[in-house]
């Protein structure tokens, strides 16, 4: 019997034998239902207690109170706090972003903001959360159309963390962090924002680098260099942007903080941006594994290549120089958005604008296609393919459109879509390939899959209109750079518009096109994105 029942039952006996006058009935025996000794004994309210011989429930006597002087009432539990969210999850839920299926942007920065709250106070309190819309976050601002965050004003709020180097905000214009007892590092990015009062922090940029090595030796403490394929150091902001092989770097930065634990953990896929401005910067794709170069020099190397770079800025031609900056980052993100830049962008062979812009543009130049492509004209291997006469020729036999490029394969398609027609163009067309139309299984369009080799570069699409309704997106795919068009979700969501994804093959210089015609892949783009996936070569086993 447990331990409340059995005292329950000692008292009720000695109270009838106290109103009888006779002597108390013995008390129950133990039973081996102990109680466990942390609950603590308490006097419950009486309960009836069945017998062999109880009374039906319709005949029973009403029960008697037993009034008890120390009667404790069972305490209340306390239900446990429900756990926070992910940030993903907290974002969008349509109260931290209001509507934020129509402001990606915002959401995303709610998403950076979130993720690095914790180890930004440390032990102080900073109310930010889900549960409240960002606009009324403890110094955050929100501005901008689209909006997004774009002031940082924590001064004095007693943060004793440190900022994380993951955090990014593209459109953040101010930055206040004084009197506060942060640790670390300062990220580069923050460096982007015209008002800032990091200095009064006394914290080093993380992975800053100021001493351009033009002997290539870099063997003291903040200094870099980059080379080309011959081991000669590249001195040209032209040469930083299309011809680098490998990035050299000491392990100690500028700072005096060594990074030495970590350039060892960068494996091949990773990211390194060098930046010098927010309008000046080159993402470079680590191609294979750090090394350490013998002779204690205290220096790590990394094979790369570059993956795309934003070079309008002032002073972003010619010599770089020896006072040149390289402000390093290793968590370069992966996709480029044309809601996240504020000038052009370019990817491989595509280049991305923000809404509005109106200064330079790097022009297209034309760029011939090799004889290995099977697609090269006068003379290259494959120009007999080329129909005459005019731009486009129409055709039902697939495998002749395809006779320009060889390198295809058929696309992998919805069940019960069929093969509609072909479209081959000319060496004089702005592109060299072939495109397939294919139809669902009820017979309207299901999607348009092109093959073909980009002949001018970079590859610009104007056509970003204000209301949110179309986006761009660089991202990389199966490690070749790509760019996705499509209609966000939202208020503004354009359900006409055809989904398009473009993923550039550098060893062939081929595009692999697919668009989307069908309802079912506009308001998704991985369908698509597979079906685009499907077209690239089948890699060779080493």
């Amino acid at each position: 019997m447990p331990r409340k029942m059995f005292a329950f039952a000692v008292a009720l006996a000695l109270a009838l034998g106290a109103c009888t006058g006779g002597e108390p009935p013995p008390a129950p025996a133990a039973t081996p239902e102990a109680t466990p000794a942390a609950e603590a004994p308490s006097t419950p309210a009486p309960t009836a207690i069945a017998t062999p011989e109880a009374t039906p429930a319709a005949e029973a006597p009403a029960p008697t109170a037993i009034p008890t002087a120390e009667a404790t009432p069972a305490p209340t539990p306390t239900a446990a706090p429900a756990p926070e969210p992910p940030p993903e999850q907290a974002c969008a839920n349509g109260v931290a972003v209001e509507e934020p299926e129509a402001r990606p942007g915002l959401v995303a920065d709610c998403v950076a903001l979130l993720a690095s709250r914790d180890a930004l106070r440390g032990e102080a309190t900073l109310d930010w959360g889900g549960g409240l819309a960002i606009e009324r976050w403890e110094g955050v601002a929100v501005g901008g159309e689209p909006p997004r965050v774009t002031s940082l004003d924590l001064r004095g709020k007693g943060l004793t963390g440190s900022i994380p180097r993951t955090l990014r905000l593209p459109r953040l214009d101010e930055v206040r962090l004084a009197d506060n007892a942060l640790t670390g590092c300062v990220p580069s990015a923050f460096e982007d924002a015209s008002t800032h009062d990091v200095a009064s922090l006394a914290l080093p940029w993380c992975l800053r680098y100021d001493r351009l090595d033009a002997t290539g030796a870099v063997a003291e403490a903040g200094g870099w260099a980059i080379l080309d394929g011959n081991g000669a150091v590249i001195a040209t902001w032209e040469g930083l942007r299309s011809e680098a092989a490998t990035l050299r770097v000491h392990q100690t930065d500028a700072g005096g903080t060594s990074w030495a634990s970590e350039f060892g953990a960068v494996s091949e896929g990773g990211l390194f941006e060098w930046r010098k401005a927010s309008d000046c910067w080159v993402r470079y794709h680590v191609t294979g594994p750090p090394v350490r170069p013998s002779g204690g020099s205290g220096r790590w190397e990394f094979p790369v290549e570059w993956m795309t770079y934003a070079a309008t800025g002032e002073g972003c031609t010619g010599a770089v120089g020896a006072s040149a900056v390289l402000r390093a980052d290793e968590n370069a993100p992966t996709t480029v958005s044309t809601a996240e830049i504020a000038s052009p962008v370019r990817y491989g062979p595509y280049l991305l604008a923000p809404r509005g812009w109106e200064g330079e543009i790097e022009q297209p130049a034309l760029h011939v296609p090799s004889a290995a492509t099977g697609g090269g004209p006068s003379g290259a291997s494959g120009a007999s393919a080329w129909p005459e006469g005019s731009s486009f020729v129409y055709t039902q036999n697939l495998a002749e459109a395809r006779r320009a490029i060889p390198l295809w394969r058929d696309p992998v398609l919805p069940a019960g879509w069929t093969f509609s027609r072909a479209e081959a163009g000319t060496v004089n067309s702005p592109h060299i390939g072939y495109c397939a139309v294919y139809r669902e299984e009820n017979g309207y369009f299901g999607a348009t899959i092109c093959v073909r080799i980009p002949i001018y570069r970079p590859k610009y699409a104007p056509v970003l209109v204000a209301d949110g309704s179309e986006a761009f997106e660089a991202r990389m795919i199966d490690s070749h750079v790509a760019r996705v068009r499509y209609s966000p979700s939202g208020p503004a969501h354009d359900k006409l518009l055809t989904v398009r994804v473009q993923i550039f093959d550098a060893d062939t210089g081929i595009e692999y096109e697919a668009m989307g015609h069908d309802p079912s892949l506009k308001s998704d783009v991985e369908p698509v994105i597979a079906i685009a996936r499907s077209l690239l070569p089948v890699a060779e086993a080493p």
